[in-house]
């Protein structure tokens, strides 16, 4: 008996892990340059937010792919407010091309 619960186990394993090994992991974020597409994801993230922040510059972009389903992006960016000041802000902000659905994900101050 103690035998085949051993093997049971074994098996188990085995299958989990060919389970486990075939299926894709997440992709990770990478580096994007910056460029018109990202200046206008900033700029649409700074409108979306209705706070009176315009783009001043992007210091960081990084994307996230998620295959056929479109693209995370996250621009760290400077900004102006109405009064003049600036600030650094984070935003995430996903992207569809292929339907045009764009989502804010995240937006707040950065560091």
């Amino acid at each position: 008996m103690r035998m085949r619960t051993t093997s049971l186990l074994l098996a188990t394993g085995v299958v989990a892990a060919v389970v486990c090994a075939t299926v894709n992991p997440t992709p990770g974020w990478k580096s994007c340059e910056d460029g018109p597409k990202i200046d206008e994801l900033a700029k649409w993230a700074l409108a979306e937010m209705k706070q009176g922040l315009q783009l001043s510059s992007v210091l960081r972009c990084e994307e996230q792919g998620l295959g056929a389903q479109g693209i995370i992006y996250r621009i760290l960016l400077n900004a102006l407010d109405r009064t003049g000041g600036t600030g650094h802000y984070t935003t995430d902000v996903y992207d569809e091309a292929a339907t045009k659905v764009r989502k804010l994900l995240y937006f707040g101050t950065a560091p």
